[in-house]
């Protein structure tokens, strides 16, 4: 029953929809009589700038939280994942709610407020401890795959003599499991495996994770040398809507250039795959136990008073 006059007419993310004006003040007036170009979202541009916006290919884009998805020319479902029609292409997957800032989350509990790459390197640098850590990510509940904000984080099988730098390779390696699910079913819905999967974002500045990633998801992690695939991506839009370019893959050949590539390590194969068959079963078993807790506040209210 919604007036469909007061609805924009859609366009396609490449068609111009104006120029920009010439009264605009400085520095946007150097602007004046530009093209402007109606775009798509953040995701969808950076996924264009990684060179992802390719049937068969699969992308991951890792900030403070992280989006993981399939490409294909096919309209697929699958539970949990968003079906999302990108003209001509469809994407499969869709946003997390966790990545990058559970890394954050936890140097700041460790003292370090701005974990920089060398930091994490450094924590990584020290030998694991000969039991793993599993750390389920859900500081601020889950969207794809789980959808449900009762959802909260917990370290499982801690033991005195654990680090910091287990702790961060379990944040790491939680992340990943994350994508990890979402990748198994997107790729059922596809019938076959992706080529590759194009990381970016701030995540995708620390090696590890690209290598833990790969580890774990059992395809290569490919980076692009794009610093900000999102900037990319709007350029080649914008050169295809000037004509620069015949199409949005002609334009991602020309311009997306690798910095990048780390292939699964089948070393590690099979500790992964026992320990994400072990993250499923810890996710399944404390996720009732997440929502008594996050569900019922004014139970737990008694607790929270000052303590002398």
């Amino acid at each position: 029953g919604f007036a469909r006059h007061l609805l924009p007419a859609l366009r396609e993310p490449w068609e111009a929809i104006g120029a920009a004006r010439g009264d605009l003040p400085a520095p946007l007036g150097a602007l004046a009589s530009r093209p402007v170009f109606c775009a798509a979202n953040d995701t969808w541009a950076a996924v264009l700038g990684l060179g992802a916006m390719r049937s068969g290919h699969a992308y991951n884009i890792s900030g403070t939280s992280e989006v993981l998805g399939v490409v294909d020319g096919t309209a697929r479902a699958a539970e949990g994942l968003l079906t999302v029609d990108w003209r001509g292409l469809f994407q499969l997957g869709g946003p997390g709610q966790n990545g990058a800032d559970c890394i954050a989350w936890l140097a700041g509990l460790l003292g370090r407020p701005a974990p920089d790459a060398a930091w994490v390197a450094a924590q990584l640098a020290a030998p694991a401890h000969p039991q793993p850590l599993l750390f389920l990510p859900y500081l601020r509940g889950e969207r794809v795959p789980h959808w449900d904000p009762a959802l909260r984080g917990a370290f499982v099988g801690l033991a005195r003599d654990h680090g910091p730098g287990d702790l961060l390779r379990a944040v790491l390696e939680g992340v990943a499991f994350v994508n990890r699910l979402v990748l198994e079913r997107a790729e059922a819905a596809l019938g076959h495996p992706v080529a590759e999967i194009r990381f970016g974002g701030g995540g995708a500045a620390h090696p590890a994770w690209r290598q833990i990633k790969a580890d774990i998801c059992g395809r290569p992690v490919v980076t692009g040398a794009a610093a900000e695939p999102g900037l990319l991506g709007a350029a080649l839009l914008a050169w295809t809507g000037l004509g620069r370019f015949a199409s949005l893959a002609a334009a991602q050949a020309a311009l997306v250039a690798v910095a990048e590539r780390r292939d699964p390590d089948p070393r590690r194969a099979g500790a992964y795959d026992g320990l994400y068959a072990l993250f499923r079963s810890a996710d399944a078993v404390l996720a009732p136990i997440s929502r008594a807790l996050a569900g019922d506040a004014a139970r737990w209210a008694a607790r929270a008073a000052p303590l002398a």
